[in-house]
C-alpha cells in the first residue's frame, strides 16, 4: 500500500470513537454552511429595500447569524471533547476480576513438588533458615563426602563448611525414609517391625493398641509421610467415613514425621498455646497441642502437633507462651497416639484458628481444593523434605 500513512495512535483512537461521535463535526459543518448561506441571502434581500426598517432587519439577521455560529462552534468543541474522552475511556485496559479464592494456585493433581502449592504465609527461604527444627533428624554418615563430590561434579562454589540445602536437598543430608501410603489395600501400608514382622498401620481397637504398646519395640528409624497424599488403603475406621465413598476422607493435609517414641518436638518460632487435649477415637490424634505461631508482623498460623505422649499436655494451659526451640512435647506410643503402630508426629498448618484441639487431618476428595487453602503445605515451614 502506497501513500501517506496514518499515525497508528491516531488511527487507533479514531476507530475507538463511536460512529455518532465521528459524524458530529461533519454534521455541524454542514449546518454552519447552510445557515451562512441562508443568512447571506436574507441580508441581500433585506438591503435591497430603501427603508430603514429593512436595514434594521438586516442587522438583526447578522447578529442572529453570529450567535448561531458561536453556538455551533461551542457544540463542535463539546462534541470533540466527548469523543476524545470516549476514546481514552475505551483505551483503558479493564482490571481483571480477582480469581475465585477456592481456585488460587491449587494444583489439580495430588502429590505435587515443593512450591507448587499456595504459599499463603509468604514464607521465604531466608525466613525458613531461621526456623528451629521441629524434629531433629539424624544426618547421614557419609553426607559430607557426598556433598563434596556433588559440589565438585556440578561446579558449585561453596565453602567447605557450608551446605546450601535448597541445592543439595534435605534427603541427601538427613537420614530418613520417604513413605508411600497410596496403596489401595490396607496390607500395602503395613508397618514392618524389627525381625520382619508386619503389623497394620492402624490397630482396630483400643485394647489392641494397649497390648501392642506393652511389647512395642523401639524403632530408631525416621521417616516422612507426604502432604496431599490419597491414602485410600490406610484409613479404614469409621472415623474416616470409610463406608460412604462420597464422604470418605483419604486426602492427607498434614505431614507425618515418623520418629522413635519419646523423640522431642520443638517449636519452630515463638507461639502461644491455643488449645490442647486428648482425642480418644481410634485413628485420631491421641494427645494433641495446637499452637498459634506468628510468622511475621503481618501473618500468623495455627499448628497442630498430634500423636504426642500423655506427659506432653501435663502442666500446660491455654495462653501459655512458647519460645522458639522449646520442647512442646514428645512422640507418643501406640496406646497414646490413637492406635498407630508407626509412631510419628502429625504436623498440620492452618490459616484460621480451630474451634478446639482438633483439625481434620484427612479430607474427602471433593473437599480437597478448599482444604489445601485452609491447611497449607507444611514444607513451607519444615523445608523441602521431598
Amino acid at each position: 500500500m502506497s501513500g501517506r500513512g496514518v499515525d497508528s495512535k491516531f488511527k487507533n483512537r479514531l476507530h475507538c470513537v463511536p460512529f455518532q461521535s465521528r459524524c458530529w463535526p461533519f454534521a455541524i459543518g454542514c449546518t454552519i454552511r447552510g445557515l451562512t448561506g441562508i443568512g447571506i441571502g436574507r441580508e441581500r434581500a433585506a438591503t435591497s429595500g430603501s427603508d430603514g426598517t429593512a436595514m434594521m432587519k438586516a442587522k438583526k439577521i447578522r447578529c442572529n447569524k453570529i450567535s448561531m455560529i458561536l453556538m455551533l462552534l461551542l457544540l463542535v468543541c463539546s462534541a470533540y471533547t466527548s469523543a476524545a474522552l470516549s476514546a481514552d475511556t475505551m483505551h483503558v485496559d479493564p482490571q481483571p476480576a480477582p480469581p475465585s479464592s477456592s481456585k488460587v494456585g491449587v494444583p489439580q493433581a495430588t502429590l505435587q513438588a515443593f512450591g507448587a502449592y499456595p504459599n499463603l504465609l509468604n514464607i521465604t527461604h531466608e525466613m525458613r533458615e531461621n526456623f528451629h527444627p521441629v524434629v531433629k533428624l539424624p544426618k547421614r554418615k557419609k553426607w559430607k563426602k557426598w556433598i563434596q563430590k556433588r559440589i565438585k561434579s556440578n561446579n558449585i562454589a561453596f565453602p567447605n563448611n557450608i551446605c546450601n540445602e535448597s541445592q543439595i536437598g534435605l534427603m541427601n543430608i538427613y537420614d530418613y525414609i520417604l513413605k508411600d501410603y497410596t496403596g489401595k489395600n490396607n496390607n500395602d501400608n503395613d508397618v514392618i517391625l524389627q525381625g520382619g514382622k508386619k503389623v497394620p498401620q492402624l490397630l482396630p481397637t483400643r485394647e489392641d493398641a494397649l497390648e501392642f504398646a506393652k511389647t512395642q519395640k523401639q524403632s530408631k528409624l525416621f521417616d516422612v509421610g507426604r502432604y496431599d497424599e490419597d491414602r485410600r488403603g490406610m484409613y479404614t475406621s469409621s472415623l474416616f467415613d470409610a463406608k460412604d465413598e462420597e464422604k470418605r476422607r483419604t486426602i492427607h493435609v498434614g505431614i507425618d514425621i515418623g520418629a522413635p517414641v519419646g523423640a522431642k518436638i520443638h517449636s519452630f518460632v515463638d507461639g502461644v498455646i491455643h488449645s490442647l487435649g486428648y482425642n480418644d477415637a481410634i485413628g485420631d490424634y491421641g494427645h494433641v497441642i495446637v499452637v498459634e505461631h506468628r510468622i511475621s508482623a503481618t501473618s500468623k498460623c495455627w499448628v497442630l502437633y498430634g500423636h504426642l505422649d500423655a506427659n506432653s499436655i501435663k502442666g500446660k494451659h491455654v495462653g501459655q507462651k512458647i519460645k522458639k526451640g522449646e520442647v512442646i512435647g514428645r512422640i507418643g506410643d501406640t496406646s497414646e497416639n490413637g492406635g498407630w503402630t508407626g509412631t510419628h508426629l502429625h504436623f498440620q498448618v492452618a490459616m484460621t484458628p480451630p474451634q478446639t484441639h482438633d483439625m481434620p487431618g484427612v479430607v474427602s476428595l471433593k473437599d480437597r481444593e478448599n482444604a489445601l487453602l485452609e491447611y497449607v503445605d507444611p514444607r513451607y515451614v519444615l523445608g523441602e523434605l521431598y
